[in-house]
């Protein structure tokens, strides 16, 4: 990928590459443009027997949804509030009353763009019990995501350089858009470095047994939905990322193994920087990315003047239960 591939975008500020990503807006974000579409208009989902809320979801979820006996909906001027109330308090049961909650949805065809089942649960965060849902109806009930993503580089002399995939033109989330190296969701049951290790195998052949992989800590945000995402757009979607950094030899050469990646670039520093201030990384990607700069200098704050809320920005403090 040539260094001036993307000299003719627009260039945009860093704190914008948070703000493609965080966008849910804070309390004191005045120039957010959700701060009136969503100020008193949040519902949170609860699950039996626990305070904390688990789930941030929207108005025309709760609204058009055939909710069944099982589910509570509250609505006062004090709370918006949906609860999960299997019949017995038989908790276990709680995955499959949601499985077919969206079941019934999907049958009746109230969400457009509810895809068919995808076969792969992800948990509900923070539970007191396990409790999972299916990944095409997960950004409904507005849980958290869980995620693992891997930046591998190497140097050549003093020069840093990455292995950047490209995602496939064919994909319905962000097509075309630069990755992190490695990373994927987490699985019910899985452990980060479980699905780090299983990611970087389907998506790169890469074997990590035995590699100098660094736990870098946490990505974390709430992003507002919108079209590039494949589905339905204006959903809420909590995010936290487990970040790894893994340095390579110059030998070392990645290649696409699944059709999710179009290609792998090798990138410098000046490269990367210029294709995230473009717009050209998924949004939750280019989050991770400019964490891994500012954790190595190569952004600093004595030439950011927005560094501090940058910084803060990338570890945001979820509203929901996380442990």
């Amino acid at each position: 990928m040539s260094s001036n591939a993307y000299s003719s975008a627009t260039m945009r500020p860093w704190l914008d590459v948070v703000r493609d990503c965080d966008n849910f807006p804070y309390a004191e974000d005045v120039e957010s443009a959700y701060k009136q579409q969503y100020t008193n208009s949040v519902w949170k989902f609860f699950l039996p027997e626990d305070p904390r809320p688990h789930g941030l979801m929207v108005e025309s979820v709760v609204k058009n949804m055939p909710w069944t006996s099982e589910f509570r909906v509250i609505s006062t001027p004090e709370k918006k509030e949906v609860h999960l109330r299997p019949e017995g308090n038989n908790w276990e049961k709680c995955s499959a009353i949601i499985e077919k909650q969206v079941a019934i949805a999907r049958e009746k065809g109230v969400f457009p763009k509810l895809g068919k089942p995808r076969n792969e649960v992800f948990p509900v965060v923070g539970a007191r019990f396990p409790v999972g849902i299916d990944r095409s109806a997960f950004s409904m009930f507005g849980i958290i995501g869980r995620g693992v993503h891997m930046t591998v580089y190497t140097r050549i002399g003093s020069e840093m350089k990455f292995w950047v995939p490209q995602r496939s033109p064919n994909k319905s989330a962000y097509p075309g858009l630069l990755d992190n190296t490695v990373a994927g969701g987490m699985a019910a049951g899985e452990k980060p470095f479980e699905c780090l290790a299983r990611e970087a195998s389907e998506e790169a052949g890469m074997d990590l047994r035995g590699m100098p992989v660094w736990a870098a800590g946490t990505v974390t945000w709430i992003n507002v939905s919108d079209e590039r995402s494949g589905g339905q757009p204006g959903l809420i979607n909590p995010g936290v990322l487990f970040v790894y950094d893994l340095e390579v030899g110059p030998e070392v050469k990645l290649s696409p193994v699944d059709g999710d990646i179009y290609a792998f670039h090798v990138m410098d520093v000046g490269q990367v920087k210029e294709a995230l201030l473009s717009g050209k990384f998924k949004p939750s990607c280019g989050c991770v990315m400019l964490d891994f700069f500012i954790r190595h200098g190569l952004i600093s704050p004595d030439e950011e003047d927005d560094y501090a809320e940058i910084v803060t920005r990338l570890h945001r403090k979820l509203p929901l239960a996380v442990n």
